[in-house]
């Protein structure tokens, strides 16, 4: 017999033996299928090779189900459980004493002898009493239990049987998505009018007639055209052999084609005036305006009138107007990536990026200010959006700002600006950057690589503006407790970033970003499981579902309009009117050029979603500048980085003032300050545009310089605007600061040199003068 301190340590190593076999079925589980997910996509595996993966996962949810519940249990029921375990195997047995069971040459063809029946039936109950605990808690998540109505600005909160029906076509939005990613998309013609008819009908539920006079009910008149919207996929998949076999322009439309037609078009603007605003809307009905009654414009923009039947026949029944590859982009590559971060999100990955900056960054002087512009950028990588990144992570990290000496306007300012560069981060970008992968026919993988050093420098831009914000006024640290704490959390929600791993490898192997995503979401639920503290419940996991068709209703709609917008411009010929137009105004200056297309940006950024402003600008503006010189990649992502800056430059700053909302400060002044706070940021693109090397093109040594450069010229942009270094400017200074800023945006090695010695030479006074102890204040 046992005394009390070996009893104590039996108990103790039972205990760890569980936990150990439990942590260790998890993670041979989840390899198994994460190779069986890898196998599918590289291998060109046949179907036979996938049966020992199946029985191996059929062996550890058996595991799981049984062999856990006989670990910790004794007598009787330990018996009983080991019992099942070993009649759950038997089946394996079976297989392996007859493969051609499972492995036959027509497996639907070869009769089963009657003793087949037995271990299939044996199987089918040993699979079910393994999952019942779990089918149990699920049956419960889905029809007992919810999260509650989910809340997203400017959208319904919908309680009772709406919002369990909301909640549910929302789930079979995205698992109908899914089923594309995992086993291909059908037809373009079937899939992107499905689509569109899922995203307009959602849109006319969560969003009311008006914005402002949002109400927690659906009235009858929306539920109306919910079901309208569904009206144009439903007549073309009744009619799908006449759509896509006959001629467009030349086969005429019938009464019942042009009403289809009239009502998918009318349904999608008003779906985006609900979820967008009139901006885009508005553009839209003046390109159409100008198609239908061009002989009416002045010089430049005077043509022949389009026909409206050929109008309404480009835009609905072929592939470049509302079903083009613009909707394309958001029925696969943006909903699947706006789906992983909010699946990801829901498994701490959004509290893991968190952490990380508070644990690298929290011991610095000014750590909160320093951690809120890592973790904002992290966070918006997987968010997506400026304004949501703001309401997620500024709750946490302007207060905390704010308690360490922060002014409150600048606390706002740093989560505003630092919220707006996650478009930029790879792996997971804004939907624009599957517009420029689009537009300039690149791999997304090189779209993102190439936006990794701007997007460095943007975050650089904003953490060293922080720093010397820091030094100026004395703020220190963080707690050492917080900083622990994040340190400690960090561990147990680590494994996450596997999921971004996997992502980033299957890029690179030109893998579509379709089936990277969809691979990510998976893998976001398998490694969740990996620790108890990460595990997904499947009530989790609707909920993140229904958070990520929300999130993408919004994004949906702009870029069904802008694909309308793009059609309506193709069709007319207005595109390459609007350069030539553009070119004359500047006369050929670059920079004049450069300086036109980013006010174009940032005015139309103001009103629209980072994808539209994107669209509509890329389509004269871009073409302008790569007619100039300018690396169409280059000329791209000026146009892209200005539509992200737009969210921070008043008078419609909506992620400053999204943050002055959380701070309790002037939205104005928020704006103005969030503006100061990143006038360096203001400054990369053109480093881009004169340095191309900038975007990864070009040499190793090219791109060092080009980045060095970017860097030098933040560093003395930033020195400028904060009147700081290492103590404060003089005037004259500041002055030298300003030219130095200048002199390395140009991109040649000459007056890079100059900047270099004008800021090196602010250093060295810099130096002296403190020395000398005459600091001026």
């Amino acid at each position: 017999m046992l005394d009390g301190g070996q009893a104590i340590v039996s108990k103790l190593s039972f205990a760890q033996t569980n936990a150990w076999f439990a942590l260790l079925a998890r993670w041979l589980a989840v390899a198994i299928i994460l190779g069986h997910l890898f196998s599918e996509r590289f291998g060109g595996v046949v179907a036979q090779s996938t049966h020992p993966t199946i029985i191996a996962i059929y062996f550890f949810i058996l595991a799981i189900g049984f062999g856990l519940p006989a670990l910790e249990k004794t007598g009787r029921q330990s018996f009983a459980e080991l019992s099942k375990l070993f009649v759950g195997c038997l089946p394996i047995f079976y297989v392996y004493h007859r493969p051609d069971f499972l492995i036959g040459e027509f497996p639907y063809l070869n009769p089963l002898v009657p003793i087949d029946w037995l271990p299939a039936a044996v199987a089918l109950v040993a699979i079910l009493s393994a999952l019942l605990p779990f089918l149990r808690g699920a049956l419960g998540d889905v029809f007992g239990r919810s999260e509650g109505p989910v809340t997203m600005g400017g959208q319904r909160t919908l309680a009772g049987i709406s919002g369990v029906l909301l909640r549910w076509f929302a789930v079979s939005v995205i698992l109908y998505h899914l089923a594309a990613a995992a086993v291909g998309a059908p037809e373009v013609m079937k899939f992107r009018p499905t689509h569109v008819a899922m995203y307009v009908s959602m849109i006319f539920l969560v969003y009311g007639f008006r914005r402002e006079r949002q109400t927690g009910h659906v009235p009858w008149y929306d539920w109306a055209l919910f079901v309208l919207s569904w009206l144009p996929a439903i007549y073309i998949y009744g009619n799908y052999n006449y759509v896509v076999e006959r001629y467009p322009y030349i086969t005429d439309l019938t009464i019942t084609d042009w009403i289809v037609a009239m009502v998918a078009i009318t349904l999608a603007m008003e779906a985006c005036r609900r979820a967008v605003g009139i901006t885009l809307v508005a553009l839209l009905a003046l390109f159409l305006v100008h198609c239908l009654f061009g002989p009416y414009f002045p010089g430049p923009l005077n043509q022949a009138a389009v026909d409206p039947m050929r109008l309404v026949d480009h835009l609905f029944f072929t592939t470049q107007g509302l079903y083009g590859s613009i909707t394309g982009i958001s029925a696969t590559y943006v909903l699947m990536f706006v789906l992983l971060g909010a699946v990801l999100e829901k498994a701490r990955g959004g509290d893991l990026f968190m952490n990380l900056a508070a644990g690298l960054m929290g011991q610095q002087p000014g750590g909160p200010g320093k951690a809120a512009v890592l973790a904002s950028g992290l966070f918006g990588s997987i968010s997506g959006a400026a304004v949501a990144n703001v309401y997620a992570t500024g709750t946490f990290t302007i207060p905390l700002m704010i308690k360490t000496g922060f002014k409150r306007q600048f606390a706002a300012a740093v989560e505003a600006v630092a919220s707006a560069s996650g478009q930029l981060v790879p792996p997971i970008m804004g939907s624009a950057a599957f517009l420029i992968a689009d537009f300039t026919q690149t791999p997304y993988v090189q779209v993102a690589k190439a936006a990794a050093l701007p997007a460095f420098l943007y975050l650089f831009a904003v953490y060293f503006m922080v720093h010397l914000e820091t030094k100026k006024f004395d703020l220190p640290a963080m707690e050492l407790d917080q900083v622990r704490k994040a340190r400690r959390e960090i561990r147990l929600d680590i494994h996450m970033l596997l999921v971004l791993v996997v992502v980033v490898i299957l890029l690179i192997d030109r893998t579509t970003p379709f089936y990277a995503a969809f691979a990510g979401v998976v893998c976001t639920v398998l490694f969740s499981f990996l620790r108890p503290h990460t595990q997904l419940s499947l009530r989790a996991l609707i909920g993140a579902f229904e958070v990520g068709a929300r999130r993408i209703a919004p994004i949906a709609a702009a870029l069904f309009i802008a694909a309308l917008v793009v059609g309506t411009i193709e069709l007319s010929g207005l595109g390459l009117r609007f350069t030539s137009i553009l070119i004359n105004i500047t006369g050929g200056n670059l920079l004049l050029t450069l300086l036109l297309v980013m006010v174009s940006c940032i005015i139309l950024g103001m009103g629209l979603p980072t994808s539209a402003a994107y669209m509509i600008v890329a389509i004269f503006g871009a073409p302008a500048l790569i007619k100039l010189g300018i690396e169409p990649l280059a000329a791209h992502f000026f146009v892209f980085y200005y539509a992200i800056i737009s969210a921070i430059t008043p008078p419609v700053a909506v992620a400053a003032y999204a943050a002055a909302t959380i701070a309790g400060t002037p939205m104005q002044r928020t704006g103005l300050t969030a503006m100061k706070l990143g006038a360096a940021v203001y400054l990369v693109p053109f480093v881009m545009v004169y340095s191309p090397a900038l975007l990864s093109i070009g040499s190793a040594g090219e791109i060092i310089l080009a980045f060095a450069t970017g860097v030098v010229g933040v560093i003395a942009l930033a020195t400028a605007v904060q009147g700081f270094l290492i103590v404060a400017l003089t005037i004259p200074e500041r002055f030298v600061a300003i030219l130095a800023a200048a002199s390395l945006l140009h991109g040649d090695w000459r007056s890079d040199t100059v900047g270099a010695l004008l800021l090196t030479g602010i250093v060295i006074t810099q130096m002296i003068r403190k020395k000398r102890g005459r600091i001026d204040r």
